[in-house]
C-alpha cells in the first residue's frame, strides 16, 4: 500500500523540534538545536519576510529516534522513554514552565471543567529542570501502553488512580516515578505557588531507573526515503481548539506550528515558544471517570477521526488502534496511511465540535509578526 505522506517535497516543509527546527538528535542531550530567531517576550517572530514554505527534513540513512525519525545515535536508541504529567492549569502553571519545549511528542488531554494537561514523552533531549509536575490520570493508561514500558513522571495520584497505576506497573507497563516528597528526585522551586512549583531532572531520573524501563516502541509513522508524496487541496496554515482556554496553532513556515494560549504565543519561562513539525488533531470520546465525578477519561481505542497538519498543509482521515500495546494508525479517505514529518509533534484529544481549521488575525499575527 502507498503511503500518503503529509508533506509535499515539491513545495518544500519545515521540520521543527519543540523550540526549533532540528535535524538529528544531539550527541550531548544538553545541546540545544538550532532555533529561529524569535523574541523572548512575545515568541514572535523576528522577520516579517518568512517563505510560504521551507526545505523538508533531509533523510539521512542510520538508525532514527523512535518518537521523531530523525536520525539518532545507536547508543539513544535502547534509552527508555520518559512520560511527564505537566500542568496547564492556569496563569501560575504557565509563569513556572520549563522543559516541555524539549520534549519529542506531547500529548493534551482533557482532565475536568474543559481544562486540559500535558502528557509529555521525551527522550531525544532530556531538560534539566522539567515542570510543573501534576497528577497522573487514568487517560494515561492507555497513553503508556504501546511506549515500551516508558518511566512515568507524576506528582501523585487520587486513591483508585494510583491503584491502577500499581497494578499497571506490576503489569509492566511502566516504571513509576511519584513524588515521594523527601526531595530525592522531586523538588520544590519556592519562587513559585503550591501546586504548580514541583520540578524534576530527568537525565538523574533515567540514570537511576533506566535499567528498570524498556526499549522504546514507535508510535507513528514518520515520512521515509522511499516514501511517495503528493500535494493536498486543504489548507493548513491552523487550527483552533476552545475548551476553557482557547489555543491556537498556527503555522510559521520558519519554525512550525507555534501553539498560541489565550491571546499570547505559549512559552517556556525562559522565554522559548512551544513549536512543533506535527500537529494531530484525534477527535476523541471523552467519558466520566468512574471514581471521580468531576473528572473525564479519552477513549483513544477503537476509531476516530483524525486531521493531521504538516509545513501548512493539512490531510484529514481516521486514527485507529484496536488494543492500547498499538500504535497509532492514521489512514486517508482512499486507504493510504498518512505518515508524519520527521520531527517533533503535538497531539491534541479533541472532542466533536470544539475545533475549527481557522485562526483569529490576532493570533496569526503574534506569530508571524505582522498584522495581516
Amino acid at each position: 500500500m502507498c503511503r500518503v505522506c503529509a508533506a509535499v517535497l515539491a513545495l518544500g516543509l519545515v521540520s521543527a523540534a519543540c523550540g526549533g527546527a532540528q535535524r538529528t538528535i544531539e550527541a550531548d542531550a544538553g545541546t540545544a538545536p538550532h532555533v529561529a530567531s524569535t523574541d523572548a517576550e512575545s515568541g514572535a517572530a523576528t522577520t516579517n519576510a518568512a517563505p510560504s514554505t521551507t526545505a523538508p527534513v533531509v533523510i539521512e540513512e542510520g538508525p532514527k529516534a523512535p518518537f521523531t525519525g530523525l536520525a539518532a545515535e545507536e547508543r539513544l536508541l535502547d534509552a527508555p522513554a520518559l512520560v511527564v504529567k505537566i500542568s496547564n492549569n492556569d496563569d501560575r502553571s504557565l509563569e513556572a514552565l520549563i522543559g516541555l519545549d524539549t520534549a519529542d511528542v506531547v500529548i493534551e488531554e482533557r482532565i475536568e471543567d474543559r481544562a486540559t494537561r500535558f502528557a509529555a514523552i521525551f527522550h531525544s533531549r532530556l531538560p534539566d529542570v522539567v515542570g510543573p509536575i501534576r497528577s497522573a490520570r487514568t487517560t494515561d493508561l492507555a497513553l503508556l501502553a504501546n511506549l515500551g514500558t516508558p518511566l512515568l513522571v507524576f506528582s501523585g495520584a487520587n486513591v483508585a488512580v494510583l491503584s491502577e497505576l500499581r497494578q499497571f506497573a506490576r503489569d509492566g507497563g511502566a516504571v513509576l516515578i511519584p513524588d515521594a516528597g523527601d526531595g530525592t528526585y522531586h523538588f520544590r522551586d519556592t519562587d513559585f505557588s503550591a501546586p504548580d512549583n514541583l520540578f524534576i531532572d530527568l537525565g538523574v531520573v533515567r540514570d537511576e531507573f533506566g535499567a528498570k524501563a524498556g526499549i522504546p516502541i514507535p508510535i507513528f509513522a514518520f515520512r521515509d526515503a522511499e516514501t511517495d508524496t503528493r500535494p493536498a487541496s486543504v489548507d493548513g496554515s491552523g487550527v483552533t481548539v476552545v475548551g476553557r482556554d482557547t489555543v491556537s496553532f498556527v503555522h510559521d513556515p520558519a519554525r512550525g506550528y507555534v501553539r498560541v494560549q489565550d491571546g499570547a504565543v505559549h512559552v517556556t519561562r525562559d522565554g522559548v515558544p512551544l513549536v512543533s513539525a506535527n500537529v494531530v488533531v484525534m477527535e476523541t470520546r471523552y467519558v466520566p471517570n468512574a471514581n471521580d465525578a468531576e473528572s473525564v477519561d479519552a477513549i483513544t481505542v477503537g476509531e476516530g477521526p483524525v486531521d493531521i497538519m504538516i509545513g501548512g498543509l493539512r490531510f484529514s482521515g481516521t486514527w485507529s488502534r484496536s488494543v492500547d500495546t498499538e500504535p497509532y494508525v492514521f489512514t486517508a479517505a482512499d486507504g493510504d496511511e498518512i505518515v508524519l514529518e520527521p520531527g517533533t509533534t503535538w497531539v491534541t484529544l479533541v472532542p466533536q465540535g470544539t475545533y475549527e481549521f481557522s485562526v483569529d488575525q490576532a493570533s496569526r499575527g503574534l506569530v508571524l509578526g505582522t498584522d495581516e
